[in-house]
């Protein structure tokens, strides 16, 4: 017998039907958690791109590396996107160029979750960490993808079949352009100098005799890449709190506690021949009890009625106790 309101508002929203059926009309959860490296190749980003068309070389996909401090990036074409390949193009264009990062940030793509790429990024002293399912922005290759693929672009026209061959000009390009986030171009940022090019060694005045002869060379590239550092931190900085401002104007404040109800955003596909539409499924799935928080904005949910674990996910809506009648949050 219900003898309030509040009794009746309670037994509305504690309706698990609605709350997995029925869209959120409140901003996404989760506020920005910016990664702010303090050297070159701290911070690691990997991704692939493909499969794009075979070329006669027999290339389909292009691993990425990208140095999330620098900008740098290493790129090169493969055939298969495979586990022992991208262990393979991790020790001859990162490890053996630049050294091993402090961490390597991937998705969870096939090549990367496998037990072979984790213990050769193990081995190398490397700690491999992998981005929230659903969420591929927390790596700083995800901008590099598409700046990739428009350059690819431009370069082929109709001869789909031959981007392989622009490879190196495009990354030529990349390395050596004025990065947005920093001010500084990724080779500046890496070696203290810029690359030059036949058009540069034209167009500048030589630079014999201009430096302090006093002045060991050594000494000069270890100021020129203390400047350049100092300035890109600065930059950097300014540039992820410009970037999580706007971000977090989108988005909303929350925090859930351990044994909270929360229930989790399904990502179905369509089956045609099932006669499966994803159109139909519900939106969300639960409830889930929260079993541990890693951080700000992931934790480890446990199914309430297997006891099964699930992986980590960003924060989610909560469901509503009826037991408690804690209040819905969705």
């Amino acid at each position: 017998m219900w003898n309030t309101a509040s009794d009746v508002r309670n037994y509305v929203i504690s309706c698990v039907v609605c709350q997995v059926t029925k869209p959120s009309q409140r901003k996404p959860a989760g506020l920005m958690v910016p990664i702010y490296p303090q050297r070159p190749w701290e911070y690691g980003g990997l991704d692939h791109v493909g499969p794009l068309p075979r070329t006669p070389n027999g290339n389909a996909y292009i691993p990425i590396f990208v140095d999330h401090f620098s900008k740098w990036i290493e790129v090169s074409a493969v055939r298969e996107a495979k586990a022992q390949v991208a262990a393979n193009k991790f020790i001859r264009d990162v490890f053996a160029r630049h050294g091993a990062p402090s961490y390597l940030i991937s998705d969870r793509g096939t090549p990367f979750m496998g037990d072979l790429f984790k213990h050769i990024v193990s081995v190398l002293g490397t700690e491999h960490r992998l981005t929230t399912a659903y969420h591929p922005q927390t790596s700083a290759t995800e901008h590099v993808n598409r700046t990739l693929k428009m350059a690819i672009r431009a370069y082929v026209g109709d001869r789909h079949t031959s981007w392989d061959k622009f490879i190196p000009q495009i990354c030529f390009a990349l390395r050596t352009a004025p990065h947005e986030s920093t001010g500084l171009s990724p080779s500046m940022m890496l070696y203290g100098r810029e690359l030059e090019t036949p058009l540069d060694l034209i167009t500048q005045p030589s630079c014999a005799g201009v430096d302090d002869p006093g002045v060991p060379y050594p000494e000069c590239l270890r100021a020129s890449l203390q400047e350049a550092h100092d300035h890109a931190w600065a930059v950097l900085s300014e540039s992820h709190a410009r970037q999580k401002h706007y971000y977090d104007l989108r988005r909303r404040q929350v925090s859930y506690n351990i044994g909270d109800l929360v229930r989790v955003r399904t990502h179905p596909r369509s089956d045609a021949q099932a006669n499966f539409t994803a159109k139909l499924v519900p939106l969300y799935a639960g409830p889930y009890h929260v079993s541990q928080r890693l951080s700000a904005v992931n934790y480890c949910l446990t199914d309430v009625n297997t006891g099964l674990d699930r992986v980590c996910l960003p924060p989610v809506p909560r469901l509503e106790d009826s037991s408690t009648g804690e209040e819905l949050d969705s």
